[in-house]
């Protein structure tokens, strides 16, 4: 492959050739501005090693002046923090100086630095002088002095006590303020400088000295003696004071002074030597850019012409490409591809757009033939659903009203075999249901108060026939400090929950027991975290088989299937409800000796006083329940619904009740007659249940009179249809004498 060919195939290829010719250029340039640039170069290191020098020059200056500050600062409250940090910069200082011998500097600017190395070395001494000073100024006022004072108070409060005669106790005293007075008047001369004070030490002196008490000789003589050690003592710390002072604001401070001179002249002669060569690299520096400036300026044009180039060859054709790709993305897969000739990265791209345009197309096909198949597959479920709950609705309808019947004993026995069946059937349809119904995120869940001591009764009631029947102990407890918890949830959500795991704990254990249990993990203020557990004594579960009972229609084996029935939907339904709920099912699980299923949920407590009064308030509606004044329309095509709705109503004791086989006739018969409510299946022939009902309220008369939903269809778009037309509430089948009477006592009036 030649050289042409490489560029005629890479877009790399020709950058590298454009850009070379500018790298080309700038290594001439760099070689013939090497020796200038090696100039300036020098320069710039003598200019950045002066200022440098000069920097540590004003620095070590600085740190003189902090020096002689911190000392007076030392002088005031003796601080041996303020003493480390006067050590810390003469160790910086130093440091600076002895840094400067290293800098090539001319004879006169060492001259000074020698000079002001000698200072430094007798700042040194006098830091050692003024700490030594120091203490002995303060062991002489701190302690010395003081202890005379005290000893000598000490002394007075004891000749004070012993005193027979208020005369001598007041005299007593009058020596006491003296020597508080002595005290405080040194103190001040020494500490604080007020001088006018040394002549009162000295009058407070005289005085105590001339102090006599009749009948104290031995305390007389002691406290004379305490006088004349207290003389004594002032004395030495005066000269000591003096000797500190004279260190600090004579000596000291001079050194300063002359330090300063010292370093202000090594700062100027710095500056003359910068100013030099400054004036001589900007010499060299404004050739050097005038060069600069013209390569610049050859360097530019050759890039505007490098750009326009690759403007017209590139860009443009990138811009077109970009258009096809924006328009596939809006849907348009009809735009055409341009370059798709070009042997280079561009006809690449243009050939990879032309691919993901048929990618994009076949795509949509398989797009659209998911879409068929999932819409396919909810036909499928609501038209199963219907099918199957219309004659369910007949067979546990039927079999409800004729278990209120007379039977004999084996009569019964059929009778429960087939509710139970029937009802069987139902949750597993339900089953069915809610995975669709959860899998397309179509499930709310409720918030409305759960009487957790109620609802565990009811799962008690439920199954303890199953646990007697199999010869198990079922046990379902919470803690009795908790017993009454009545919180915020969806009871119908938490009772399927339970409902699955302590099916599935009573199915898989043949001995021993299975156990309920709920905690509160957590209870403040309003908010309330519980723990439900279902432990049993069953079958247990291998470790590696855990994860695939979370899988729809699994189980953990297959011979679980053969033997104890079951879709495998229970745990998956489980699962994905507790995760609406913000929860996860935990499982700890041993072959042979039992599992343990267990989660938490987070809720909020219910006003307890609220409740109990809506409670008393049902209880009222519920005992004034009468619907022997009813008049009940029900719009229902199928013969055994009707028999079996009918049935039902009049076990309610409904007064009259009015069938209409299709819509049409309940419009007709809503024109010509007065109903209190309204019963409307969905699918009728003629005119179906939501447009019935749409015409039903355009009645002036019919506005208020609630319409029942009464249908097959359970799905949440059948429920959303039912709303959408009118209707209030929504009823599905198979129905059950309880909840038929829960709609009559909701929407009577």
């Amino acid at each position: 492959m030649n050289l042409i060919t490489i560029f005629a195939r890479s877009i790399a290829a020709k950058v590298a050739l454009a850009f070379s010719f500018v790298v080309v250029t700038l290594v001439v340039t760099y070689v013939v501005m090497s020796q200038r640039l090696d100039s300036i170069e020098v320069a710039m290191d003598n200019v950045t090693e002066i200022s440098s020098y000069t920097t540590s020059i004003i620095r070590i200056n600085k740190d003189i002046i902090e020096i002689q500050r911190d000392v007076s600062v030392y002088s005031s409250s003796g601080s041996d923090a303020v003493f480390e940090k006067i050590n810390e910069n003469f160790q910086d200082i130093q440091t600076r100086l002895n840094a400067l011998y290293d800098v090539d500097t001319l004879k006169h600017e060492r001259e000074h630095i020698n000079a002001l190395s000698q200072l430094v070395s007798q700042l040194g001494s006098n830091l050692d002088v003024l700490s030594s000073l120091y203490k002995s100024r303060e062991e002489l006022i701190e302690v010395v002095l003081e202890n005379i004072y005290q000893t000598a108070i000490h002394q007075l409060d004891d000749l004070e006590k012993s005193a027979p005669t208020v005369e001598q106790k007041l005299k007593i005293v009058e020596e006491i303020n003296l020597w508080h007075m002595l005290h405080r008047n040194a103190w001040l001369f020494l500490s604080k400088k007020e001088y006018n004070k040394r002549k009162e030490v000295s009058s407070t002196l005289r005085k105590i000295s001339s102090s006599h008490f009749v009948g104290q000789e031995q305390a007389s003589t002691q406290l004379n003696e305490l006088a004349k050690e207290y003389r004594t003592s002032f004395a030495k710390s005066v000269q000591v004071n003096r000797n500190y002072f004279n260190l600090v604001n004579v000596v000291m401070a001079g050194d300063a002074i002359e330090f300063g001179t010292l370093a202000n002249e090594l700062r100027e002669h710095s500056q003359s030597r910068l100013q030099d060569i400054k004036s001589i690299a900007s010499q060299s520096i404004s050739t050097t850019e005038n060069t600069m400036n013209l390569i610049s300026i050859a360097i530019v044009l050759y890039l505007f012409l490098l750009a326009l180039f690759f403007h017209l060859y590139m860009t443009k054709a990138i811009t077109r490409l970009t258009s096809s790709f924006s328009r596939f993305l809006k849907g348009d897969l009809s735009a055409t591809i341009s370059h798709t000739n070009r042997q280079d990265e561009i006809g690449v791209l243009a050939q990879a757009a032309s691919r993901f345009r048929d990618v994009s197309i076949d795509l949509e096909k398989e797009k659209k033939a998911a879409e068929h198949t999932s819409k396919v597959k909810s036909e499928f479920l609501a038209n199963m659903s219907h099918e199957i709950r219309t004659p369910m609705n007949g067979i546990l309808g039927m079999a409800s009203q004729l278990s209120h019947t007379n039977l004999a004993e084996s009569q019964k026995e059929m009778l429960d075999i087939i509710m139970s069946s029937g009802e069987s059937l139902l949750v597993i349809i339900n089953d069915v249901l809610d995975l669709s119904k959860i899998e397309a995120d179509k499930i709310e869940l409720e918030h409305r108060s759960v009487d957790l001591k109620n609802m565990l009764r009811d799962l008690e009631l439920l199954f303890r026939a199953q646990a007697d029947a199999k010869g198990i102990d079922l046990y379902i407890q919470t803690c009795p400090i908790h017993d009454n918890i009545i919180f915020i949830g969806d009871e119908t959500r938490i009772k399927q929950i339970l409902m699955n795991l302590l099916g599935n704990a009573i199915k898989f254990t043949d001995q021993g027991k299975v156990a309920l249990s709920v905690d509160v993990i957590s209870s403040l203020d309003n908010k309330l975290t519980l723990q439900f557990s279902v432990e049993d004594t069953g079958l247990g579960i291998e470790p590696d088989r855990v994860e695939k009972i979370f899988e729809a229609f699994s189980q953990a084996d297959t011979s679980i299937t053969r033997k104890f029935g079951g879709t495998g939907l229970g745990l998956t339904i489980t699962s994905k409800l507790l995760a609406l709920m913000g929860s996860v099912l935990n499982v700890e699980s041993e072959v042979n000796k039992g599992s343990k299923f267990s989660f938490t949920i987070h809720a909020e407590k219910c006003d307890l006083e609220k409740l109990t009064d809506q409670n008393e308030l049902d209880v009222k509606k519920q005992n004034n329940n009468n619907y022997s004044d009813l008049n009940i329309l029900v719009a229902e095509d199928n013969k055994t619904n009707q028999i079996v709705i009918k049935g039902f109503l009049n076990t309610l004791s409904v007064g009259a009740i009015t069938i209409a086989e299709d819509g049409d006739q309940a419009i007709n018969l809503c024109n010509s007659n007065s109903f209190d409510l309204i019963f409307m299946d969905m699918q009728m022939p003629i005119i179906d249940g939501l447009q019935a009902t749409k015409e039903i309220k355009k009645m002036e008369s019919y506005l208020n009179v609630p319409i029942i939903a009464l249908t097959a269809n359970v799905f949440e778009d059948d429920k959303k249809q039912c709303a959408e037309a009118g209707m209030c509430d929504f009823l599905g089948k198979p129905i059950n004498l309880d909840d038929l009477e829960r709609i009559l006592k909701k929407w009577v009036k």
